[in-house]
């Protein structure tokens, strides 16, 4: 069995290691926390299985694979799959913004090279250079990725896109940060994933207000750093005016 070049999405669910350890107080199953990632990993699910629904009535075959362990998602695909990119990263952000509903945020990297993933097992360097981009160099709370990537899904387009046109949905989901490095925008470019912008959009900003809030006010040191990092200007200056 040899590696194959796969694009990798590792991404680290924020604080749900403190929740799972709050599943059980003083011997007792806490059953509201437990029904809270029960609602978390459903939700990911079914995400998730709209794509394999749409591939299965298409007949198209899909080389995506997806591993959930714990307060962890890896979601890796051939490189030269067809508009997988536009796809997996659409897909994210549909992830993110619905455990951002659920009172989660996200952390993570998408990079590109040599994996082996199957239903049973993941590994490779482009699985150790995702995780090193996640803990290193996303820093706080956002899906960030290399330029490369955006390249890799317009050259392997849709059937009927040109090259420009599909990096240009490509690019639709994602914005530059300051340090220079893409992240799929669940800020300003949300309001086009709503059912009903107008009615939903204030509300989940509202949502991310609290979190952040939350977060400045708790003893969770890395969410404390997370949060302080951006808003001493290392990255975007939305959690600035969220927080305010």
């Amino acid at each position: 069995m040899n590696y194959e070049n796969r694009v990798v999405a590792y991404i680290d669910i924020i604080a749900f290691k403190s929740l799972l350890d709050q599943t059980v107080k003083d011997n007792q199953d806490d059953i509201e926390k437990i029904k809270q990632i029960i609602l978390a990993y459903d939700l990911i699910k079914e995400i998730l299985e709209e794509d394999a629904a749409l591939n299965k009535l298409l007949a198209n075959k899909s080389s995506r694979q997806v591993t959930i362990f714990s307060d962890l998602i890896v979601i890796s695909f051939k490189a030269d799959e067809p508009a997988e990119v536009f796809y997996t990263l659409l897909q994210i952000k549909h992830i993110i913004m619905g455990l951002l509903n659920l009172g989660f945020l996200c952390r993570g990297a998408v990079t590109k090279g040599k994996l082996i993933h199957k239903k049973e097992y993941v590994f490779g360097p482009a699985l150790v250079e995702a995780y090193l981009l996640e803990t290193k160099a996303a820093l706080y709370p956002r899906v960030i990725l290399e330029r490369e990537i955006v390249e890799i899904g317009a050259k392997h387009r849709s059937p009927g896109h040109i090259f420009s046109e599909e990096r240009k949905y490509v690019e639709s989901l994602l914005e530059m940060d300051s340090d220079g490095m893409y992240y799929v925008d669940y800020f300003f470019k949300a309001q086009q994933e709503l059912d009903d912008p107008d009615y939903n959009f204030p509300a989940y900003i509202d949502n991310l207000r609290e979190i952040i809030r939350k977060g400045l006010m708790s003893s969770t040191h890395h969410f404390k750093a997370d949060i302080r990092i951006n808003i001493l200007g290392c990255g975007s200056d939305t959690t600035k005016w969220l927080i305010r």
